[in-house]
């Protein structure tokens, strides 16, 4: 079991050194959000200096997804889109991370009526990608999706060994009237990855587990049953409040 701490973009391009050595002190691997401006503005020497500081730690990537699509029906978008997921690669070649998170674009009212476009597009990007990547595990997160259906039938479409998914617990929450239990049994072997953060059940709050309406008790049974290999990523913004998740779902396992 490993259990990461989100490293907002922000703080990355502050060059705040002192808060990942903050996650690293707690126990903690660390996730970095690779924001366009990250990838504009931060030299390749301060991940090298990253490396340093989390030694043996686990690393993982959120990848840029601002004004992203990698379906997009728009070439010129879906290229932007590709260049940016590319200028990745550097960083991954200093890092190593075990997975990179990914958004896939989908919204309902946006992309069911030109679905079948979209989806084509978006499977060939991420088959791009993955063979770019190698390696490397890309987990694809959930973001408006009301079930799980259409991400299982972009990684089945996809068809790569190293492409599954991240199940984001508050997206969840806020937009699925599935149980979660039924995202866990139906994503089975393709998942890779969970962000854990509550909310008011109306609003992306990212808070502490425990602070929101969300029950938690099917990540715990999860977790309790799970391998060494499960990565669980404490994505409320705060570090207080990451600390505060922590106890809270880790406490009761």
């Amino acid at each position: 079991m490993k259990v990461i701490a989100h490293i907002p973009g922000k703080e990355i391009l502050d060059r705040n050194i002192e808060r990942i050595e903050r996650a690293v002190s707690n126990g903690f691997g660390v996730e970095l959000q690779i924001t366009a401006d990250v990838l504009e503005n931060v030299p390749l020497k301060f991940f090298a200096k990253i490396k340093e500081v989390i030694n043996n730690n686990p690393v993982t990537f959120h990848a840029p997804f601002i004004d992203l699509n990698p379906g997009a029906i728009d070439s010129y978008v879906r290229e932007a889109t590709i260049k940016r997921y590319k200028e990745m690669r550097p960083i991954t070649e200093i890092l190593n991370p075990e997975v990179i998170v990914f958004h896939s674009g989908f919204h309902p009212r946006k992309i069911l009526p030109i679905y079948n476009s979209w989806f084509s597009n978006c499977v060939n990007t991420f088959r791009y990608i993955s063979d770019i990547f190698g390696n490397t595990r890309l987990a694809i997160e959930n973001v408006f999706d009301e079930t799980p259906e259409h991400l299982l039938k972009l990684i089945s479409a996809i068809d790569k060994k190293n492409i599954g998914i991240c199940i984001d617990i508050g997206h969840w929450k806020i937009f699925s009237s599935l149980p979660l239990s039924e995202w866990i049994k139906n994503s089975s072997d393709k998942l890779f990855e969970f962000h854990i953060h509550d909310n008011d059940g109306k609003n992306d709050l990212h808070i502490a587990a425990g602070d929101g309406v969300i029950n938690f008790s099917s990540l715990i049974e999860f977790i309790n049953r799970s391998e060494e290999s499960a990565l669980f990523t404490l994505e409320a913004k705060s570090e207080k409040d990451q600390v505060k998740s922590y106890n809270f779902i880790f406490g009761n396992v």
